[in-house]
């Protein structure tokens, strides 16, 4: 009989079913955004603590999932605990609405960090920051057009949405990939100025781009694809060498690469490549909502209600931008993060795992791999090499399926199917846990 990790998940879950029945005569799918859903039902969690969660059927996991990124240190790290307790009763209020110490304060700190930089603002996401700097750099060329790469997660609005995903065979030439639609309901005229870009390859990018240059004012981009498909080098500095050349403004989307690299940082302090803006997210919120872009002043100073008139001015707002107890959380989470000592182990705990799994797929014959850099990894049922959505897209998922949902069951929490993320707080013992589960889950699938 062929092994069912499903119906072990199913046995394990039972509360998390009967609260998904419940929850969904109240919100569509019972989740609060379609990322949160995975069939036949999300886990729901009650209490988390470090490294571990607990759902409502007292079920103890391995948190590999952290929020999709943003929790490095684990649950409830007690600094960055204490900095929000120690905002609230300093400051007296939750937030200000208005302009305070503590936004100049994280924006010199990002600037350090990242030196290319001139000018800083906030947003409440990621995707605010990427949405923000994309009409910024329309504003400063007077165009309209953008390019992204096919695959490429930016956030959920339609330009960006383009091509998230799309069906390989309506998907054109790998080449030339055709501008798809990333969402039902959303507007093919404001397609017209989306094109789309082959990621990893110089050629067709560079043919492109200059085939389109007089339309586009950007290229955004994943420097690190969807957090674990890493880019060639020296395509990444083909990018930075042609948009310079041509005028177009060169956005690098760190939301899920920013500070999870080898280092301090993100892709582009690792590969020494400066973009003209970067957007951030997740981690600098230290576990709440938060982003930031940023960049050269000239790019910058269009937002700037000083410099320039109301009608030559891009729109920049946002009520809750520069949450003071959301930067004490991000300011408390870059202190641990800027000690050597945390990357440190961090890599050491991440290869561990990386490293480990890669062991047990090659000892018990199976085409699969743990690839990405840093502390974000991807597990793929495939020979051959991943360089593009187009590769990720042929990966076996039925094989991935009945991995995911066997390690679930067995106490590993993660979205099936989605990146695993590592932490400060995952320890030897967690490690070697998950190991061991996987071995076993692995024995069941060959048998």
């Amino acid at each position: 009989m062929a092994y069912d990790s499903v119906a072990e998940f199913k046995a394990k879950t039972k509360k998390s079913a009967e609260w998904f029945e419940s929850a969904s005569k109240h919100l569509p799918g019972g989740v609060t955004g379609n990322v949160k859903f995975y069939p036949p039902y999300p886990v729901y969690l009650k209490k988390a603590k470090g490294s571990h969660v607990w759902d409502l059927d007292g079920n103890e996991y391995i948190d590999y999932m952290l929020c999709f990124g943003p929790l490095i240190l684990g649950h409830g790290h007690p600094k960055v605990i204490q900095a929000v307790k120690d905002q609230l009763e300093r400051d007296g209020t939750q937030v200000f609405g208005a302009p305070h110490e503590l936004e100049v304060r994280m924006a010199e700190r990002l600037k350090r960090i990242f030196p290319f930089a001139d000018a800083v603002r906030f947003s409440n996401s990621g995707l605010e920051a990427t949405m923000h700097a994309l009409r910024i750099a329309k504003g400063a060329k007077r165009k309209a057009g953008i390019a992204k790469f096919e695959g490429a997660y930016h956030g959920s609005y339609d330009e960006v949405l383009a091509s998230l995903s799309p069906p390989v065979q309506a998907a054109g030439p790998r080449g030339e990939p055709k501008t798809v639609p990333g969402s039902f309901g959303t507007s093919e005229s404001l397609l017209q100025n989306v094109r789309v870009l082959p990621y990893n390859d110089i050629d067709d990018t560079e043919r492109l781009l200059r085939t389109h240059k007089d339309d586009l004012a950007a290229v955004i981009m994943e420097p690190v694809q969807r957090g674990f498909v890493v880019p060639d080098i020296e395509f990444l500095k083909a990018i930075r060498e042609i948009t310079r050349e041509l005028g177009i403004v060169l956005i690098f989307d760190e939301v899920m690469s920013g500070f999870r690299m080898e280092k301090y940082g993100g892709a582009c302090t690792t590969y020494g490549i400066d973009p003209d803006m970067l957007c951030l997210g997740k981690i600098i919120g230290g576990g709440f909502p938060c982003g930031a872009f940023m960049g050269k002043r000239e790019l910058m100073d269009a937002v700037n209600p000083v410099t320039r008139p109301k009608d030559q001015r891009v729109f920049h707002g946002g009520t809750f931008n520069g949450h003071p107890t959301v930067l004490a959380a991000g300011m408390a989470t870059l202190d641990v993060l800027e000690n050597p000592e945390t990357y440190t182990y961090l890599n050491k705990v991440s290869d561990k795992l990386r490293g480990g799994l890669n062991d047990l797929f090659g000892r018990h014959g199976f085409d699969a791999r743990a690839i990405g850099p840093g502390s974000t990894f991807n597990i793929v049922f495939t020979k051959g090499k991943i360089s593009d959505y187009r590769d990720a897209a042929s990966c076996d998922s039925s094989m991935r399926q009945k991995l995911d949902y066997g390690l679930m069951a067995r106490g590993l929490h993660f979205h099936p199917d989605k990146p695993l993320y590592t932490c400060t707080e995952h320890s030897s013992k967690d490690v070697a846990y998950t190991l061991d589960m996987a071995d076993e889950v692995l024995r069941k699938m060959k048998a």
